[in-house]
């Protein structure tokens, strides 16, 4: 009788052993399956959320068609008109991408060509293909918001500019480094002193102290002009400005902006010609 109640013991205690341990594999596995999952959404998300980058670094109109569509429930859009605005989307939505993309590969260029010390002029060139993308971008957008008008009744334009500002405001760039990132493709000279191995002597750093104080505030200001313009875009946008004033502001930044690119050049070529020795420059150029 005692024999059989330790088979029965022992048998209990296997059993519960066996059953644990396939639960924790089970669990395990759970485990590992939905880490996967978050993995995958996270890289997915990110590759949204450059491409959300991308488009604002391009533009600083809204983008209408992709909220519009996100929101079809509270802006009150019925079947049809959602499917219009879906036709659009399919069109539209693949070229503008396109395009944002196209002007971060130029700007990534003209960022390299300023490293490897090109002439202003080849500069200006590159900085004019991605200008000329920009307006092309524009163009694009005015005509999806003005397909938008056509399809949405007063209403519900006047909830979606509610919702919009809400939930996308203008990126108003208070802080200085965030800015001259924004509106200058070219390297930030001033800044890879800073973070390189570039030792100055007393006269370099006076010099250095010279110029900055001369053109630091000019190029501030035009920065500044910048993000302006872009806000009084994003704001003439939803106004129903005329496409011909918008684009009049747009080519108003092209200006400011070959302005930054010059400035900039400037400032690269007083640093190699007159302030810096050969060798500082090959160290501050690989950087």
């Amino acid at each position: 009788m005692e024999n059989l109640k330790i088979k029965l013991v022992s048998i209990l205690l296997f059993t519960l052993i066996f059953t644990s341990c396939k639960e924790s594999e089970k669990t395990e596995k759970k485990v590992v399956e939905e880490t996967t999952r978050t993995e995958i959404k996270m890289k997915k998300n990110n590759k949204n959320s450059d491409k959300m980058e991308v488009m604002l670094h391009a533009t600083s109109q809204p983008n209408y068609m992709n909220f519009i569509l996100k929101n079809k429930e509270a802006l009150k859009i019925d079947k049809k008109h959602y499917q219009k605005l879906e036709e659009i989307r399919k069109v539209k939505s693949p070229k503008a991408v396109k395009a944002a993309y196209s002007i971060k590969e130029i700007e990534e260029n003209i960022y390299q060509l300023s490293l490897d010390n090109i002439e202003k002029e080849p500069l200006l060139n590159n900085l004019e293909k991605s200008l000329i993308l920009r307006n092309s971008l524009a163009k694009m957008k005015l005509d999806c918001r003005n397909k938008v008008l056509e399809i949405l009744n007063e209403e519900q334009w006047n909830e979606l500019l509610k919702m919009y500002k809400e939930k996308l405001p203008f990126d108003d760039k208070t802080e200085m480094i965030s800015l001259i990132e924004h509106v200058n493709p070219l390297p930030n000279y001033m800044q890879l002193i800073k973070k390189s191995d570039v030792k100055l002597d007393k006269e370099q750093e006076e010099k250095l102290s010279k110029w900055s104080n001369q053109n630091h505030p000019k190029m501030m200001e035009l920065a500044a002009k910048v993000n302006t313009l872009e806000k009084e875009v994003y704001e003439l946008s939803m106004n129903k400005e005329t496409s011909e004033n918008i684009l009049k502001k747009v080519n108003e930044i092209a200006n400011v902006k070959k302005q930054i690119v010059i400035t900039k050049t400037d400032c690269r070529d007083n640093l190699k010609n007159n302030i810096l020795s050969k060798e500082q420059w090959e160290v501050l150029s690989s950087k």
